[in-house]
């Protein structure tokens, strides 16, 4: 929230309420040995993002590029590692597979992550979990229990992931896009 208002104003203060935010975050997060940074629920660590670290991560690699902390970048390094594993146990865009391609895909061209290995190798994996639904490909949603065709844990979700890693031009979720600054207006101009 603060890191828009700050691309609607230029109010260098939003950017410290930022700041202070995501050491609220961070502060919920441990490394593992592997060097990935993950939110600590107590009994396990979570690297989605809905509620893990790449969630976190989103946010924060929008606030580095705006202004530099030392802190930020060394965990953004360690979101970047809890995003490349190579199992997840759901293939959906909050709390699976999907939200480390939409993720990591954030990070390349428009239409250039599908080249990285890593995003490949996550876009090859979803093969796991791809059902054939009357003839169409679906997934399944949280607990992998029945298919799902919505955004945040079924088949709309992996189809945002997989345009953010494949398509020509930008895709992205909603309010997680391009700054404000960034985007064309309505009528065209800027």
């Amino acid at each position: 929230m603060f890191l828009r208002l700050f691309d609607r104003t230029g109010d260098a203060a939003l950017l410290d309420l930022a700041a202070t935010a995501l050491r609220q975050d961070l502060r919920r997060c441990v490394l593992r040995e592997d060097g990935a940074l993950e939110v600590d629920e107590g009994y396990r660590t979570m690297p989605y993002l809905l509620d893990g670290s790449v969630g976190i991560g989103l946010v924060l690699d929008r606030y580095l590029a705006l202004r530099d902390d030392e802190q930020f970048a060394a965990a953004s390094r360690g979101i970047d590692v809890a995003a490349q594993s190579q199992f997840y146990i759901e293939p959906g865009l909050f709390s699976g597979r999907a939200g480390m391609i939409l993720y990591l895909s954030r990070k390349h061209r428009s239409g250039t992550a599908g080249a990285d290995p890593v995003v490949a190798g996550h876009v090859r994996r979803l093969e796991w979990h791809a059902i054939d639904y009357e003839g169409r490909l679906a997934f399944p949603g949280e607990q992998l229990l029945r298919l799902s065709m919505d955004l945040a844990t079924g088949s709309a979700g992996v189809l945002l992931a997989l345009g953010a890693a494949l398509h020509d031009e930008s895709v992205h979720l909603p309010f997680l896009g391009p700054a404000y600054a960034d985007r064309p207006l309505a009528t065209g101009r800027r």
